[in-house]
């Protein structure tokens, strides 16, 4: 174990410099031995979005059924579990895909109203009608380079303007700058830190102002669907 470890340090340190590894290995043990954990908020106006173009491949982009995901969650390399089906069917989450024929290539997951906490930090959320939260984002590695996730945010937040929705909220760990980057070139804007500790209902949570001014609520509750 200490070897792996040594080795994803070295990986880490090769990609972003010591530093950024240093501040990468200290958030996750302050998530494991404090349950402290620090996330950027990130809002996204629909006209903001920037028009992104694929490298290479023919997609398809549009929304997964309830029906299709059992059999989509069953190969293992989609990291999709059967429980996805649920959300799909119960609502009001959905998810957003692109698909190379029959494979699934990359898919973001949404959700309306409200969000768990165990998808935010450890912080429930809840919003205005007109936003969505975005959770889950993945591309197969074989994928990987094309600028699908980009493709997938952008067709998803307009596909979803048939709902109502304008605007899409997203929370990035503050050292996942990979996702970061990506999400500040596709045009989201960072509303500040979100910053919570300690476990169940003794958690504390420090959201940004910005956020509580654009209507997003926040709770400690875990696995809570609604918030008040």
């Amino acid at each position: 174990m200490i070897a792996s470890r040594l080795e994803h340090f070295r990986h880490l340190t090769r990609r972003h410099g010591l530093r950024a590894a240093g501040a990468r290995l200290l958030s996750r043990a302050a998530k494991r031995w404090a349950a402290f954990e620090v996330g950027r908020l990130l809002w996204l106006e629909a006209d903001r979005v920037e028009q992104l173009t694929i490298a290479t491949g023919d997609f398809c982009f549009r929304f997964l059924t309830a029906e299709e995901l059992p059999g989509l969650a069953a190969d293992p390399a989609n990291e999709l579990g059967v429980a996805f089906a649920d959300r799909l069917r119960s609502g009001p989450d959905v998810c957003f895909a692109a698909l190379s024929g029959l494979q699934l290539a990359a898919y973001a997951w949404f959700a309306l109203g409200s969000i768990e906490a165990e998808h935010c930090g450890g912080v429930a959320l809840s919003f205005p009608a007109d936003v969505a939260y975005t959770y889950k984002g993945f591309t197969r590695p074989e994928f990987r380079g094309l600028g699908l996730y980009g493709q997938v945010i952008a067709r998803g937040l307009h596909a979803l303007a048939d709902r109502g929705v304008a605007r899409l909220l997203a929370a990035v760990e503050w050292t996942n700058w990979a996702s970061l980057s990506a999400c500040y070139r596709l045009g989201y804007v960072d509303l500040g830190p979100l910053v919570g500790w300690g476990r169940g209902n003794w958690r504390i949570v420090l959201p940004p102002k910005a956020a509580r001014k654009r209507g997003i609520q926040f709770s400690v509750g875990r696995g809570v669907r609604g918030v008040e």
